[in-house]
């Protein structure tokens, strides 16, 4: 298995200075077979990747697609946040898998936070900085869509690590990427936003 190690990234693509609205936000559905890529550009809530290094907005719904925030997702996108993925509908059994999937990337930089039900009322910021020292104990959300928020990372490193997904075999996730014009918003509000742009997606490429 070819392994893609996400911190040689940090030398290549050391962090920027930058304006939030330079900010970008991914979103991704990954199959536990084959990642499915999908074409949309981005707003402030979400967005889809087809090529590397930049999304293509061919085929993508027309109301997202004139959304005046759409930008495309670069492969330079700046850091922003601490460096955490932010679980949400995962389950503490997954955790292992994961751990196990970053160590092969040379990823364990990366926190691993489990979303609970007082998070949900808690703005996304709020979320990813939270400490939960023993993930095992941690009362996890129930009946929640699965989202994975990245922090911390360059637009390569999500790139990267969305395409090595499958490989951990895990069940199907939405991938969101942490930005400022999102981060003091409520994480139930963001993620239902999330998750209804997803299924404007999915049905423009069914239809």
């Amino acid at each position: 298995m070819a392994l893609h190690p996400l911190r040689c990234f940090r030398t290549c693509f050391p962090s920027m200075i930058f304006s939030p609205l330079e900010l970008r936000i991914s979103l991704v559905s990954s199959p536990s077979s084959k990642l499915r890529i999908h074409p949309v550009w981005l707003n402030s809530r979400g967005a889809l990747l087809q090529d590397r290094p930049r999304a293509s907005s061919e085929g993508a719904p027309i109301e997202l697609v004139e959304d005046p925030k759409f930008v495309p997702l670069n492969a330079d996108d700046p850091v922003f946040g601490p460096p955490a993925l932010f679980l949400m509908g995962f389950d503490s059994a997954e955790t292992s898998k994961m751990r196990k999937f970053l160590k092969e990337l040379d990823g364990e930089f990366l926190k691993i936070i489990l979303c609970t039900e007082d998070m949900l009322n808690q703005s996304i910021w709020d979320a990813v900085h939270s400490e939960q020292p023993n993930l095992k104990d941690v009362e996890i959300a129930k009946s929640l869509p699965r989202i994975c928020f990245m922090s911390g990372l360059t637009g390569e490193e999500m790139m990267m690590f969305i395409d090595a997904f499958p490989e951990i075999g895990l069940r199907p996730a939405v991938f969101a990427a942490l930005v400022p014009n999102s981060a003091n918003k409520l994480l139930k509000d963001v993620a239902e936003e999330i998750m209804g742009d997803h299924e404007m997606l999915s049905a423009k490429q069914i239809s």
